[in-house]
């Protein structure tokens, strides 16, 4: 009898120990022992642990509002006190980051204002940059256009030649025809004083340039080519001892031909002012140099100036000078030059012979 009881005895304490020590499937929060189904318990919402009522300290009336929670609205849910420890946490790491996102928020809003801004200024030097462009593809056209008309009125002038103080009509009632044949008239004296056997008829066309006046005007005179221009540059030395010796004859240079040759002169002006004491010492002298037309600037001796070859002649073709055949001629600056000429008229210095 006393054997079995003692058997009894074990096999309780081994349902014990094995209770114990079997893991149990809801441990409660608390003492860690199995939740029941029908013992006094709730879950937590956030960490979906069971608790016993009594370990946590619940009371009846918050079980049953816990445990009936659709007799109180439906939406009762009920935290641990760890999970709260742990929300809290998080509450404050998710603040903190919060504020980082509004202060990169903040950051990204004033970059894309900037963007914005940025596109604008970029928009506007783009228009800016494409009416720089049209400007300069205008220029540029215009300048080709100046070019090219350039080279269309040295071509219309390249047979011609420009004469000066040759008598002209003073019947103010003479028609253009009678005007015409006088020039040529003139034209075929002052040939004849150049002992040059050319004709009327060897004239081109005769046109007088600039507005009327005291003295004559000046007289273009085209030919049929270049040759017959170079015959009557080449003569010109002749008329200082004839009757016509006040007769200035030169070629006939575009506007823009003079110009460079009056910026030559000028240029020439400056450097001698700005000579070296070598220079000075070696009596060396900047010259312009040349044909009308085919004028450089050089840097030359007073000895080849005294000669000719190195005197300027400025002053706007006035001179008899050298031909374009590149023949020196004695060259006579006009007398009147400088002191009485009147100022030629715009369309004396604008385009070709057939335009004036």
């Amino acid at each position: 009898m006393m054997d079995m009881d003692r058997m009894i005895m074990d096999e309780e304490e081994q349902t014990v120990h094995s209770q114990r020590t079997q893991k149990a499937k809801y441990p409660c929060l608390r003492c860690k022992k199995n939740v029941a189904k029908n013992s006094k318990s709730v879950r937590c919402g956030t960490c979906q642990f069971w608790v016993h009522v009594d370990c946590e300290g619940i009371t009846n009336e918050l079980y049953q509002v816990l445990a009936h929670p659709e007799k109180f609205g439906g939406n009762v849910t009920w935290t641990c006190d760890s999970c709260q420890a742990s929300a809290a946490q998080i509450d404050q790491v998710v603040k903190a980051y919060i504020e980082r996102i509004k202060d990169v928020e903040k950051r990204v809003s004033n970059t894309e204002s900037g963007l914005k801004d940025l596109d604008r200024k970029v928009e506007k030097m783009d228009e800016k940059m494409k009416g720089r462009d049209d400007k300069v593809e205008k220029r540029i056209q215009k300048g080709e256009e100046n070019v090219f008309e350039e080279m269309r009125e040295r071509e219309a002038r390249r047979a011609n030649v420009v004469m000066y103080k040759v008598k002209e009509l003073e019947d103010e009632k003479a028609t253009g025809r009678e005007r015409i044949d006088w020039d040529k008239k003139m034209c075929r004296k002052i040939f004849s004083a150049m002992e040059l056997e050319m004709k009327e008829e060897d004239v081109k066309f005769c046109r007088r340039i600039g507005e009327r006046g005291e003295e004559p005007r000046p007289l273009v005179v085209g030919f049929f080519s270049e040759i017959e221009k170079g015959r009557v540059l080449r003569r010109a030395k002749n008329l200082d001892k004839t009757r016509y010796k006040e007769v200035n004859i030169c070629q006939d240079l575009t506007r823009r031909q003079r110009m460079e040759e009056e910026g030559m002169r000028k240029e020439a002006e400056r450097k001698n002012e700005e000579l070296t004491e070598e220079d000075k010492s070696k009596n060396l002298r900047w010259a312009v140099v040349g044909a009308r037309g085919e004028k450089r600037l050089i840097k030359t001796t007073a000895r080849e100036q005294g000669t000719g070859y190195g005197t300027s002649q400025g002053g706007g073709g006035t001179t008899r000078g050298r031909t374009s055949e590149g023949t020196r001629t004695e060259g006579r600056r006009n007398e009147g030059e400088g002191r009485g000429r009147r100022k030629r008229s715009e369309d004396e210095e604008e385009g070709p012979p057939g335009k004036r």
